[in-house]
């Protein structure tokens, strides 16, 4: 279609507002950089402009619109003669694209990178990497040939939101990639640094000349003066009000303040994301979209930041992320009948997403392979004190005011010089800074002699001396055994709850911060404080760097500095009290270890020799037994915890039965420890290793107790001769248990053991008896036998009693135990059952009796509602049952309610 002169004039007026942003990008990055790099983004703007046009007029305009060869490349007009006006015009206005692209680089990869390795990058990007993804999507076959195979498959991109802009930012992520971040940018933590700006002021001004030349970049792109450019260039501004919009709530929201920098590129990144669109959406569409862009670019600051990738001025988020998701909103906007692409709304979405995949892989994955080898042979990163002098010097030699007067100071912290003065330029603004801080330097010159006598103090005090303030970082000038203690250096300006994070608790890091704020508050009085300190006695892990940790215990106190009835600062004192802390401990366990033996010692005087000796071989042969579960692995993981059971409880049993608590209570804590390891649902052998450290805690025990054995046997020879019959053994065992618990519960019981024949029991039973009389007995005192008070309401003795018998009868021993207590409490075992979920049905009849009565039997089932050392597990008569099935012998309960409970067992003898 031939151009009319208002076309031609219309597109050059597009090309000179293009041409304008340049002074926009120049502008918005100079004032988004540090001043001493300002120079140098501003005339790599400048050489984005002459070197694509050097570049593009010879080559990228040729790859660019030449005729497509396979929709990959043109294969014509390079060198172009430029005759005619639309030809002329066309050129210029997409070479003014070209540098618009290239410039988006420099901001992204700013105050790092060499200049000439800047010049190169520009020159493959103009040449190559811009004009062969312009030819896919742009070229439509302006000479007469195949269009480009984006343009062939629909794809739409009316002003470039993928061609200029994602291009641009892929490119920009490319390098940014193998440059690496600024120096001090982000620390350990992941925390980001702000880097603040040389003049705001000049980045806003840049951002609205921007928006200015855009009215040429979205407009222009018609190529003609018609009806769509004034609706594209109302677009086009709703969009980036929109995106300002955004930016400016979302920020204030995120951040607790109007950001400058958020809302500056929110405005660019709802300009970038209506330039594809802008000439096939409506006014609320195109605000949808820039709002949305606004986001996006939120988004992707967050995201990048996160994967510690410094890009300068933010490109990335505004031109890649609003560039991508301006691209794909022209599938979900559009008009389809503007679009006449001939697809379906979801066919042209898919299309758009090509196109930003196709741009991916082209623009980042060749920029990065050909700028990663670059570097490999030519470094594209300035060094590490170039880039803390700034770029205006170590690229261009540009000095400034500032430059002049960091020299200055650069000399008097080298030499320590406080003589030295700095050159006060008159009327000017560093003129002012600098007459100040040689006020300042004067000042501390005078005061350089009690300053010397401060320091010398701080370095010879044995505590950790420091002024906090109201931020609690530490002053410049602090003890040195401060570093020591927290084996630290370079504390100056680091807050103290930051120093304490990971050597404490998070509730005493909470609470300090807390108690910090109550330091600078006149209203809490100094004891007050005093009381409340979370610090004035506590332990800390420091990281020993060897892959360990250095346990220390330190005291602090803090007491508060007024100047002029305003708490100003508050001094800190730190002292190292790990030495005394283990000290006492070690005392305090000398002590317990003391008490401990002593208790041992006393306890075995009071007992039967033979007793007690039997009492060690059955503790070690049940240490055996569990050892050799632990060793052999027999059977499931939940087998062996229940085997193990078995004869950890036997030895609480005993334990008790001699009144060792210590004993007993390692038994209880050993019972607890498998109690918690039958609820996992996934166990693992590593969670067998703590029940080995406690089976070594009672080898130890028992060895002590030998100890103790072989030492009184060597005052009384005649211990070990001394003889107790088994019946006193069997009997004694269930009188000492009755009578310690009845000294607990207040309760009289007296036990019959007429009818018991020790001579009925076989040898090799007499151990299984006396434990299930023990297990018996326990029940009959802490459930069965009423108090003395509880007998006489009901019309009974005072004094409960227990009957034991053994009697021969056939080939069977038949062994009797019973009590003249409450007997079987049927309705709370069946609540007991019920919290298993055995229970046999709501109703307590004698159907459900005889079952409850089964179930009584089960592990888990006890009426006691807390376990102690004596009972309340339910696991006890689990053990008698298991027993008596072990010896193949049957059990008979008989039981009335208020009158007795009376177990049978009939064992065979053979």
């Amino acid at each position: 279609m031939e151009k009319t002169s208002i076309d031609i004039l219309w597109i050059l007026t597009a090309s000179a507002l293009v041409f304008v942003m340049r002074a926009g990008f120049a502008m918005l990055e100079s004032g988004i950089v540090r001043s001493k790099n300002s120079i140098n983004v501003s005339v790599k703007v400048l050489s984005d402009l002459a070197i694509s046009l050097v570049v593009f007029w010879p080559i990228g305009f040729g790859i660019m619109f030449g005729s497509s060869w396979h929709g990959l490349i043109g294969t014509n007009f390079y060198f172009p003669h430029l005759s005619g006006m639309y030809i002329s015009v066309f050129f210029l206005f997409h070479a003014m694209f070209t540098s618009t692209s290239a410039t988006i680089v420099s901001g992204a990869v700013a105050e790092r990178i060499k200049y000439p390795a800047y010049l190169i990058i520009t020159l493959i990007f103009s040449a190559v990497i811009y004009p062969v993804f312009g030819h896919w999507a742009w070229n439509n076959g302006i000479s007469g040939s195949t269009p480009g195979w984006l343009v062939k498959l629909g794809f739409i991109d009316f002003a470039g939101s993928t061609v200029v802009h994602s291009i641009g930012g892929w490119m920009s992520a490319a390098v940014i990639l193998i440059l690496g971040p600024r120096i001090g940018r982000y620390n350990e933590d992941g925390s980001v640094n702000r880097v603040t700006g040389s003049n705001t002021q000049t980045a806003v001004v840049g951002t609205i000349l921007l928006w200015f030349g855009w009215i040429g970049f979205n407009g222009g792109s018609t190529l003609a003066m018609n009806d769509a450019v004034p609706g594209i260039i109302v677009n086009t501004c709703l969009s980036g009000a929109a995106g300002f919009v955004v930016t400016l709530i979302a920020g204030w929201y995120i951040r607790g303040f109007a950001d400058v920098g958020l809302v500056v590129n929110g405005t660019l990144a709802g300009l970038v994301a209506v330039t594809a669109s802008c000439a096939y959406v409506n006014e609320w569409q195109s605000m949808v979209i820039g709002a949305i862009g606004g986001l996006v670019m939120l988004l992707v600051e967050w995201l990048i930041d996160r994967l510690k990738i410094d890009d300068a001025v933010g490109a990335i988020p505004v031109h890649l992320g609003a560039g991508i998701w301006g691209t794909l909103a022209v599938g979900l906007f559009s008009d389809m009948k503007l679009l006449g692409t001939n697809l379906t709304r979801i066919q042209q979405t898919g299309v758009q997403l090509a196109g930003i995949l196709a741009a991916a892989v082209w623009a980042f994955g060749v920029a990065f392979i050909v700028i990663w080898t670059i570097n490999r042979i030519f470094p594209i990163r300035v060094k590490p004190e170039d880039e803390y002098q700034g770029l205006n010097i170590s690229e261009h030699r540009a000095s400034t005011e500032i430059y002049d007067l960091y020299n200055s100071l650069e000399e008097q912290a080298r030499t320590g010089d406080l003589s030295i003065r700095i050159h006060e330029e008159p009327f000017t603004e560093m003129g002012q800074i600098a007459r100040r801080y040689n006020q300042v330097i004067a000042t501390l010159e005078e005061n350089l002699v009690a300053k010397s006598d401060y320091v010398s103090i701080l370095d010879n005090v044995s505590d950790g001396l420091f002024l906090m303030d109201r931020d609690n970082r530490i002053a410049p000038h602090y003890s040195g055994s401060l570093e020591k203690i927290f084996e630290q250096t370079s504390l100056a300006g680091i807050s103290f709850d930051k120093l304490l994070d990971g050597l404490v608790s998070e509730k005493d890091l909470n609470s300090f911060k807390e108690y910090s704020l109550m330091l600078f508050d006149s209203k809490f009085s100094f004891r007050t404080l005093e009381k409340l300190n979370p610090l004035k006695k506590i332990g800390i892990f420091i990281d020993d760097r060897k892959g360990g940790f250095l346990s220390k215990h330190i005291e602090c106190s803090f007491l508060r500095i007024t100047e002029n009835n305003t708490i100003s600062r508050v001094m800190a004192i730190v002292r190292d009290v790990t030495a005394e802390t283990e000290l006492t401990s070690e005392m305090e366990k000398v002590k317990e270890r003391s008490q401990r033996e002593m208790q041992m010692f006393y306890r075995i005087l009071r007992i039967e020799p033979a007793m007690f000796i039997e009492f060690l071989s059955n503790l070690e042969e049940n240490i055996s037994k569990i050892n050799e579960i632990l060793e052999f692995e027999k059977g499931s993981l939940v087998e062996m915890l229940n085997e193990m059971y078995r004869y950890v409880h036997s030895i609480k049993g005993d334990a008790n039965l001699f009144e060792l608590d210590f004993l007993a209570q390692k038994a209880h804590n050993f019972e607890s420890r498998i109690e918690e390891l039958l609820q996992n649902t996934s166990l693992e052998n590593a969670d067998f290793i703590p029940l080995a450290v406690m089976v070594s805690e009672l080898h130890s025990t028992v060895t002590q107790m030998q100890l103790l054995i072989e030492q009184i046997l060597s005052f009384q020879k005649d211990f070990s001769s001394h003889n107790n019959s088994s019946e006193e053994l069997i009997v004694f065992s269930v009188k000492n248990t009755i009578n310690r618990l009845t000294g607990k519960t207040g309760k009289i019981i007296t036990i019959d053991s007429s009818g018991f024949d020790i001579l009925n029991i076989p040898v090799n039973l007499r151990k299984k008896v006396k434990e299930i009389f023990i297990q018996l007995a326990r029940n009959s005192v802490i459930h069965g036998i009423e108090t003395p008070e509880e007998r006489i309401a009901a019309g009974k003795n005072h004094t409960g009693q227990i009957k034991l018998s053994a009697i021969k009868k056939d080939d069977c021993v038949v062994i009797s135990y019973s009590d003249d207590g409450r007997g079987i409490d049927f309705e709370n075992l069946g609540k007991s059952a019920a919290g298993t979920g055995q229970r046999p049905d709501s109703e307590v009849s004698p159907a459900s009796r005889k079952k409850l009565i089964e179930l009584m039997f089960q592990p888990g089932v006890s009426t006691s509602e807390t376990a102690d050392l004596d009972s309340g597990r339910g696991i006890g008569m689990f053990l008698v049952r298991r027993t008596i099935a072990e010896l193949n012998g049957r059990i008979t309960v008989k039981t009335r309610k208020g009158e007795f409970c009376e177990f049978e067992f009939a064992i065979p003898c053979a």
